[in-house]
C-alpha cells in the first residue's frame, strides 16, 4: 500500500470512528474516578502562546463535579434534566490593566459525544453565558446540548455589565481592548482555552465544534466563520445583528424625532390593526398572522389613520410627526461613506406584528421603539425604548468616546473616521464564507419577519450577497436561510389582537450536526411547534418555517396543522 492510500484508509478510520462518536455517548476516560479527574483542573494554566490571539493568561479558578439531576417542574417552571458533568469556571486576563477579565464556564459531560458547542451573548454580554440554557427557540421538551452528550460553554465577552451604572450598558467600548473582546476576540480566545481544558479532560480534542447564537450571538457566529474559519464545523445564527454599526445608528435615527413628537405606546394597536388588515389574507388565510411578510410591505398604507389637522388628537390616530417616523423605519437608513464591506446603508424594517408579545409582559414595537416614556438623555434604563438605550450608549461610548455627549446633535460625518474604525472591528457582513465552506463549514440562518430589534431584510441581503460571492452551488452545499413569519426578535409571537400563540419553536442544532456529521442537508422546509410549556408538552399547533423566498401558504385543513400549508414565493 502506496503512502497516499494509506493516509486516505487512515482519514476514511477517523471519519467513520467520529460518525460513531456523533451515533452513540462515549465515556469520559476519567469515568471511573470523574470526580478526581474534576478536580485535578482547579488551578490549571493556560499560556497566551496556547491562545490564537493576543493574550493574558487563561486560569481555571474552579472544577466541580455535578451529580446528574431529572427534570423536575418548580414553582411552576420546567427545569430540564442534566447529566453528570464537571462545571468548570475560569477567567482570561486581559493585556491592559484597566480592562477586565474574560469570564467562561465550561460543562463537561460524563458520557461525551465527542462534540462541543459555544453559545453565543445577547445585547451588550457582561453577563456570564453558562452553556447550561435552553438553546434559543427551543420547544421545552427538547434536551439540553448537554444532556444530548455536547460539551458546552460561554462567557461573558470580556467585561462585567454590574461594574457600569444602570443605562449605561456600552460603557465597556471605552477601552480598546474590553472593545475588541466583545467585537470578536473574547469568542475565539474562549474556544482556543475550551479546547486546552476538553484535551486535559478527555485526552482528545472534539471532534466537531459548533457555535449556537442569536441576536448579538448571531453576530458572533457570523464573525466567528468569517474571522476564524479553520475553528468551527458548523454554525447556527439566528437574527443576526451583523450590521451593528447601521442598525445602532438607525435606532438614533428613530429616536431622536421623538423626544419632541413621542409615538405613544397606545397607538401601536392602530398599526398592528392596520398592517394585519393589509396583509393578513395573502397566505390564504385570515387568522392574525402576517405569514407573506415579502408581499406585505407594498400593502400597508398608513395615511388613512393621519389625525385631521396632522396634530396629535390622541390615541386614535397618527399625527403628521408619528407618520414621519414610521416612514423612516420602513425606510433604509443611509450613510454619507461606507463604512465595512463597502456597505452604505441599513435596510427597512418589515410591517407585521407590531404588537405581538416579544418577552413575558413587553409589547414588540413598544419595547423596542415606543418604551413607556419619550425618551431622555441621559436614557431612562426603566421607561425608555431598547433602540435608544442602545443606540444612544452606542454613539457616546464607542464614537464620541464621551459618557456626556449628547447624541440628540450627533451626525455620523463629524466622526467619519471612528464610524469606519468600529465598524470594521464589530460588523460581521463579510459575504466572503469561501474558507469556512472549503473545509466543510456549514451554516444555518434564520430570520424573524416581525423583529422590531434588528431588520429581517438584512439578512436576506447578506444571503444574497454571500451566494453571489461563493457562487449558487457552493451555497446550496453550505448555507441554508429559513424566515419565521410573525417572529419577534426573541422567537416568540401571537395572532394580532391578543390571539393565540403562532408556532415558531423549532431545533435548529440537530440538523446543523446531521449535516455536519453525515452529510444529510436540512429540508426546505423545518416544522415548527408550540407546545404547552409543562409536561406533558401537548403540540398546540405545527406550521413549516420555510426557506427563503418561501413562506406557509394555508391550502386548506386544520389550521393548526404544518400540513395544511404549503411554502409558496411572494
Amino acid at each position: 500500500m502506496n503512502h497516499s492510500a494509506f493516509r486516505a484508509l487512515v482519514r476514511t478510520g477517523t471519519a467513520l470512528l467520529a460518525v460513531a462518536l456523533s451515533a452513540c455517548g462515549t465515556v469520559s476516560p476519567n469515568a471511573g474516578q470523574p470526580a478526581a479527574a474534576c478536580a485535578d483542573l482547579a488551578g490549571r494554566v493556560i499560556e497566551p502562546d496556547a491562545i490564537g490571539l493576543p493574550s493574558g493568561r487563561a486560569s481555571i479558578t474552579s472544577a466541580v463535579l455535578t451529580e446528574a439531576s431529572a427534570a423536575t417542574v418548580n414553582a411552576g417552571a420546567f427545569m430540564p434534566a442534566l447529566p453528570q458533568f464537571c462545571k468548570v469556571s475560569g477567567t482570561i486576563a486581559s493585556r491592559d490593566p484597566a480592562a477586565q477579565a474574560i469570564h467562561f464556564q465550561l460543562n463537561l459531560p460524563t458520557t461525551w459525544n465527542g462534540k462541543a458547542l459555544q453559545y453565543g451573548g445577547g445585547g451588550f454580554n457582561g453577563v456570564l453565558i453558562t452553556g447550561l440554557a435552553p438553546l434559543r427557540d427551543a420547544a421545552p421538551d427538547d434536551s439540553l446540548p448537554i444532556a444530548r452528550g455536547y460539551a458546552t460553554f460561554g462567557q461573558d465577552s470580556g467585561h462585567q455589565a454590574s461594574a457600569f451604572p444602570p443605562g449605561e450598558p456600552g460603557a465597556f467600548a471605552l477601552n480598546d481592548e474590553m472593545l475588541e473582546n466583545f467585537a470578536f476576540a473574547s469568542y475565539k480566545k474562549v474556544k482556543d482555552v475550551a479546547v486546552n481544558v476538553m484535551r486535559a479532560y478527555y485526552a482528545r480534542t472534539p471532534w466537531r465544534m459548533y457555535y449556537f447564537g442569536g441576536s448579538e450571538g448571531g453576530r458572533e457566529g457570523l464573525a466567528m466563520a468569517q474571522r476564524f474559519p479553520a475553528d468551527y464545523d458548523g454554525i447556527v445564527s439566528i437574527v443576526p445583528v451583523i450590521n451593528w454599526t447601521g442598525l445602532f445608528h438607525a435606532f438614533v435615527r428613530n429616536q431622536v424625532p421623538q423626544h419632541t413628537d413621542w409615538l405613544q405606546p397606545e397607538k401601536t394597536a392602530l398599526i398592528a390593526k392596520a398592517t394585519s388588515n393589509a396583509c393578513d389574507a395573502l397566505d390564504g388565510l385570515a387568522d392574525g398572522v402576517v405569514n407573506n411578510y415579502m408581499a406585505c410591505q407594498a400593502r400597508v398604507d398608513l395615511q388613512p389613520l393621519r389625525c385631521p389637522d396632522g396634530g396629535d388628537a390622541g390615541v386614535h390616530c397618527l399625527s403628521d410627526a408619528e407618520l414621519r417616523l414610521m416612514r423612516a423605519i420602513h425606510s433604509p437608513y443611509v450613510f454619507p461613506f461606507p463604512i465595512a464591506n463597502g456597505l452604505t446603508a441599513y435596510p427597512p424594517w418589515l410591517y407585521g406584528h407590531e404588537d405581538s408579545l416579544d418577552g413575558p409582559s413587553a409589547l414588540n414595537l413598544v419595547r423596542w421603539v415606543t418604551g413607556t416614556a419619550a425618551p431622555a438623555s441621559p436614557p431612562d434604563a426603566a421607561r425608555n425604548s431598547t433602540q435608544w438605550i442602545y443606540g444612544s450608549n452606542w454613539i457616546r461610548h464607542a464614537i464620541a468616546r464621551d459618557r456626556n455627549y449628547d447624541v440628540r446633535s450627533y451626525r455620523p460625518e463629524d466622526f467619519r473616521d471612528r464610524v469606519q474604525k468600529t465598524s470594521a472591528l464589530i460588523d460581521s457582513t463579510n459575504p466572503d464564507l469561501s474558507a469556512f465552506f472549503a473545509r466543510g463549514g456549514k451554516l444555518i440562518l434564520r430570520e424573524n419577519a416581525a423583529d422590531r430589534a434588528q431588520s429581517a431584510i438584512m439578512g436576506l441581503q447578506y444571503h444574497e450577497a454571500l451566494v453571489a460571492r461563493v457562487g449558487a452551488a457552493a451555497a446550496e452545499k453550505s448555507v441554508r436561510l429559513y424566515v419565521s413569519p410573525g417572529s419577534t426578535h426573541s422567537g416568540n409571537s401571537r395572532a394580532v389582537a391578543g390571539g393565540s400563540a403562532v408556532p415558531t419553536m423549532v431545533d435548529l442544532l440537530d440538523p446543523l450536526d446531521r449535516w455536519v456529521s453525515a452529510g444529510d442537508a436540512p429540508a426546505n422546509a423545518l416544522v415548527q411547534v408550540v407546545k404547552a410549556p409543562l409536561p406533558p408538552f401537548g403540540l398546540q399547533a405545527s406550521r413549516p418555517m420555510c426557506r427563503h423566498p418561501g413562506y406557509p401558504h394555508y391550502v386548506g385543513g386544520d389550521r393548526t396543522q404544518a400540513s395544511s400549508y404549503q411554502c409558496r414565493a411572494s
